[in-house]
C-alpha cells in the first residue's frame, strides 16, 4: 500500500493531513503541486476537483481531508484522530474550525498583508475558484482578527485546567483543525496584532507547541509522474453500496461538485453514496481509480 499526498507546503488544510498523517505515524510520497490552476496532473487523478490536500492510496483518491482523516483511520486505527472521551464529537468541533473560523483566520492573515505581497496569480485564482476578494478582506482585517481572538481566547481557557489536548490527553481531529488555522496566522502574519496576541496566550502556547511536535511522519519526496504510474499499478476499491434514500443507483454516470466551488464538477460512475460519503470510478486513460468525497459540503447531480 502506497500512501501519497498531494499537497505544497503553505497549505492550512494540507497542514492538517500533514499533521494527522504525523500522528499516525506513517510513511507517505510526497507530490508538491502548484497552489494555482491549472493543476493538470492532479486532475488526471481526481477528474476536476484542484482543491489542496489529495490524498492518494494505490487507485483510491481522497479529496477533502474529511475524507482524507477517514481514510487514514481507517488505514491505521490506532492511535486514532477520534480519542475518547471526545469520540466522534471531535468531528463537530473540526468541522466549525473549518469552516467560518478557517474563513476568519484565513482573511485576518492575508487580509494584513501589504498590497502587493501576494502573487497576482493567486489573488486571480482564489477570486475564480473561492470568490476571495481580498480587497474587502483587508478592509474586514480588524473584524477578523476578532473572530480570531474570540475562539483563541476559548481555545486557551479550555486548556487552562491542565488538559494536554482539547478532549484530554490525547490529540485528535479537532487539535489538528484548530492548530492550522493558528498555524496559518502565526506563519503568514507573525507581526500581526492577532498573531502577537495568540502568542501571549500561556495554555494555548504550550499547547501549540504539543501539537506542533506531533510531526509529518516519513515524508519521501516523489513526482506527480510517479503517483500517476501508482494509481495506474493498483486495484481500487469498486465495492457498491448506494443508500436508496438518495434517489440514485450503482452504475450511475453523477457528477459531485464541492458547494461554493469554481472549479469543475467530477464526473464519473456512482459507486457508493450514504450519510458519511460519496465515491465513484473513473478512467484515467491509463486505468481505473476510484474517487471519494465527504458527504458533508458535496452536491451529487445526475450525470
Amino acid at each position: 500500500m502506497t500512501i501519497v499526498l498531494h499537497h505544497y507546503p503553505a497549505s492550512p488544510f494540507a497542514e492538517l493531513a500533514r499533521l494527522a498523517l504525523g500522528l499516525k505515524q506513517l510513511e507517505w510520497r510526497s507530490v508538491v503541486i502548484p497552489n494555482v490552476m491549472p493543476k493538470p496532473d492532479l486532475v488526471v487523478l481526481t477528474g476536476g476537483y484542484a482543491r489542496t490536500p489529495v490524498l492518494q492510496v494505490g487507485a483510491d483518491i481522497y479529496c477533502d481531508t474529511a475524507a482524507i482523516l477517514d481514510a487514514l483511520e481507517a488505514i491505521a486505527p490506532s492511535p486514532s484522530l477520534y480519542p475518547a472521551p471526545l469520540g466522534d464529537l471531535q468531528r463537530i468541533l473540526a468541522g466549525w474550525a473549518g469552516a467560518a473560523q478557517f474563513g476568519a483566520h484565513v482573511g485576518a492573515a492575508l487580509g494584513s498583508l501589504p498590497p502587493g505581497t501576494l502573487p497576482q496569480a493567486f489573488v486571480d485564482d482564489r477570486k475564480a475558484r473561492l470568490g476571495f476578494d481580498f480587497a474587502k478582506m483587508a478592509r474586514a482585517v480588524p473584524h477578523l482578527e476578532a473572530q480570531v481572538l474570540t475562539s483563541a481566547t476559548w481555545l486557551d481557557a479550555t486548556l487552562s485546567d491542565g488538559r494536554a489536548f482539547i478532549g484530554g490527553e490525547q490529540p485528535g481531529h479537532a487539535d489538528l483543525a484548530f492548530y492550522t488555522n493558528l498555524w496559518f496566522v502565526r506563519g503568514r502574519a507573525r507581526n500581526s496584532e492577532a498573531a502577537k496576541a495568540i502568542a501571549a496566550m500561556p495554555h494555548l502556547g504550550a499547547w501549540f507547541d504539543r501539537v506542533t511536535a506531533i510531526g509529518h511522519g516519513s515524508p519521501v519526496e516523489a513526482s506527480a509522474e510517479e503517483a500517476i504510474a501508482i494509481a495506474g499499478a493498483a486495484t481500487p476499491d469498486l465495492s457498491e453500496n448506494v443508500d436508496p434514500i438518495s434517489g440514485f443507483t450503482a452504475g450511475q454516470t453523477v457528477r459531485v461538485k464541492t458547494e461554493g466551488s469554481g472549479d469543475a464538477p467530477v464526473e464519473g460512475r456512482l459507486l457508493r453514496v450514504g450519510p458519511t460519503g460519496i465515491a465513484i470510478a473513473r478512467d484515467t486513460g491509463s486505468g481505473t481509480v476510484a474517487v471519494n468525497f465527504p458527504r458533508l459540503g458535496q452536491m451529487v447531480l445526475a450525470g
